[in-house]
Parts: C-alpha cells; structure tokens; sequence
C-alpha cells in the first residue's frame, strides 16, 4: 500500500524556506501525490496542505495543476537523461558504453521508484506538444541508446540486420518494467539487475565476433 509522506508543519511567515528551496520541495510533494492519487485523482489543495501552505500560495509558482505535472515529469526526464548521458561518456568501445548506459538506467530507476511510476504513469496526461516539449523532437533519452546501437553497427559489433530504434525500444521497455517489481531491500540489488540486464541485452545484440571477443 503507498505511504503518503508526512505533512510539513505551517510556517509563519518569518520562517518562509528560500524560493529555490521551496521550489524543490514542491516538485517533490507533487510528485508523491501524483503517485498516490493519479493525476486526475490528485488536486492542488492536496498538495498544498501536504507542504502546509494556502493552495493560493501555489501560484506563485505555478499557473495550473497540468503545468505543476509538466514540471514534475520534465524534473523526471532531466534527471535520468542526465545520467545515462554521463554513462554514455565513460570511455570504451560502443558496447562497452551501451553496457553503462543499461546499468546506469536500470540502477537510477530503482533508487527513484516514485519518480519513474509518475513519469510512466502520466506523461500521456500531458497534452502531445507538452509531451513532445519534455521528450524533444528526437526523443533524447531514447537517442542515447539508439545512437549507441548505431555506433555498434558502424564498428562491427551490432548485428547489421537490427535497427538502431527498434532494438533502443526493446532495451528500454524491459529495463523500465523493473519499477513494477523492484523491492528496495530486496533479494536483488540494483546493481545486480542493472548488470544481468545489461548483459541479456547486449547478447541479444551484439555479433558473434563481438561476444567472443568480450568473453576473451
């Protein structure tokens, strides 16, 4: 069952957190509502009696509930971009990246559970160019893993018959299903999930020679 978090206290108006602060507890807040509730079943009095504020506060740092989601879900999207973009960048051969990018993705999705569910969940809540807005018009985070294929191809090591978009989705929707079944504490860790998940993708992709060359 989700356990809401606990409600912060009202504060007088000498003691009112920094703009950036208050910012950063809101998405937040917002983001364990949306979970709970849903979107269509959360409302912004929900949210702001969970920060202990007047839900006429929030619109100073909003204008609507669908634009406090797009915040939410950009925060989402930024934030794992941000990490396999980093992994994408160690230095080593295209499959050796690709490898990085898996584990990175798998292992920030099951240390942000919330976050990823909300992302999954609502995005389609958002109207298309709000969508698109968050996703960019070559869907980025997709991209990275889509490029890596590619560059695989381009040296050898990716069968010639896949396609780059086509293999980038089938890594991602099974990498992203372990948010429906990760238990922190659990019997795996999420740097056991992310490396066997890592290697059944990169087996299921990679040519023969590549794979013999790993194992040496």
């Amino acid at each position: 069952m989700r356990q809401p978090a606990g409600r912060s206290p009202r504060r007088s108006g000498g003691e009112r957190k920094p703009r950036e602060e208050r910012w950063a507890e809101l998405i937040e807040v917002a983001t364990q509502i949306f979970y709970e509730k849903g979107y269509d079943g959360a409302s912004l009095q929900d949210i702001a009696d969970r920060l202990g504020m007047l839900k006429g506060s929030l619109y100073y740092y909003i204008q609507s509930k669908e634009d406090l989601l797009f915040d939410v879900i950009s925060t989402v999207h930024k934030d794992g971009l941000a990490v396999v973009r980093a992994r994408s960048e160690i230095e080593g051969d295209p499959l050796q990246r690709l490898e990085n990018v898996i584990r990175g993705h798998v292992e920030h999705t099951c240390r942000h559970l919330v976050p990823t569910a909300v992302f999954l969940h609502e995005l389609s809540s958002l109207p298309i160019d709000r969508r698109e807005e968050i996703l960019g018009s070559e869907h980025a985070y997709q991209g990275v893993f889509r490029d890596l294929v590619h560059e695989g191809q381009a040296a050898g090591q990716v069968r010639p018959d896949l396609d780059p978009r086509l293999a980038a989705l089938s890594i991602l929707g099974s990498t992203n299903w372990v948010y429906r079944w990760f238990r922190p504490g659990g019997e795996f860790s999420p740097e056991q999930i992310g490396g066997e998940m890592a290697e059944m993708a990169i087996r299921g992709i990679a040519t023969d020679e590549a794979l013999r060359s790993r194992a040496s």
